[in-house]
């Protein structure tokens, strides 16, 4: 039931774009899974620092930028997650386009040859990943519009193992949307869309109103369960 697609020869390059202000630990986990567990080698980190005042943070900056592990842009408008993603893609080198968190961890070495595989589709326009939180249970498993008043994620809690809904979390699949906590789309998809909307969602649901776009514009988007992550979101969050 699973379809393995083939990286492009030259494998592409991929943009991961890290927004944050401050929690230097989260970064430095997130970096670190990425450089230490990917097995796809030919990608960029480019973390956004909206504004850091914490010293540790800054010098973690420092570092990335000393040892060439990540490319720091500063950004130090107020924080508006659409316009600060927009900025970093615009000075970004990458073929392919990913925003990630800065609370997300690299489980699946095969995470981002995955997700590549299905982003050079020529029909896909996004790809989601499988997160977790820290206790193994299930974060994201894609979003279904409507879903407590706008948007929700499918099968959340749901143990790790768990193989849901008609064994929905084992499979990869088509849904409306997926969440920019680790989303892979082609720049030229990015770009035709107008990428997130700055003006009306600074804050939510701009990766929501992405997919919908790239879904109007004749693309699918797609979930895989084959890329799997921690995501440190906190249960109790709103």
């Amino acid at each position: 039931y699973r379809v393995e697609f083939p990286v492009p020869d030259p494998a592409p390059l991929v943009s991961l774009i890290i927004p944050t202000r401050d929690y230097g630990d989260l970064v430095e986990t997130c970096v670190t899974s990425i450089q230490e567990k990917s097995s796809y080698r030919n990608f960029e980190i480019i973390i956004v620092d909206n504004g850091s005042t914490e010293q540790d943070t800054l010098d973690l900056f420092e570092s990335y930028e000393r040892t060439g592990d990540a490319r720091v842009l500063r950004y130090d408008d107020e924080f508006n997650y659409s316009a600060i993603n927009n900025y970093a893609v615009e000075r970004s080198n990458g073929e392919i386009i990913g925003l990630i968190n800065n609370d997300i961890e690299v489980i699946s070495e095969d995470w981002l040859t995955e997700m590549v595989s299905l982003a050079v589709q020529p029909d896909i326009g996004s790809v989601g990943a499988k997160r977790y939180y820290p206790d193994d249970t299930l974060q994201h498993g894609g979003v279904i519009v409507g879903v407590g008043g706008v948007a929700g994620h499918s099968h959340k809690y749901f143990a790790r193992e768990d193989p849901g809904y008609f064994s929905r979390l084992m499979l990869a699949q088509d849904l409306t949307a997926v969440t920019a906590a680790c989303l892979l789309t082609c720049r030229g998809v990015f770009e035709e869309v107008g990428g997130l909307d700055e003006e009306n969602l600074a804050v939510a649901f701009n990766d929501i109103d992405f997919c919908l776009k790239v879904r109007k514009a004749g693309y699918r988007v797609d979930w895989t369960p084959n890329a799997e992550l921690y995501h440190y979101e906190s249960k109790s969050r709103g």
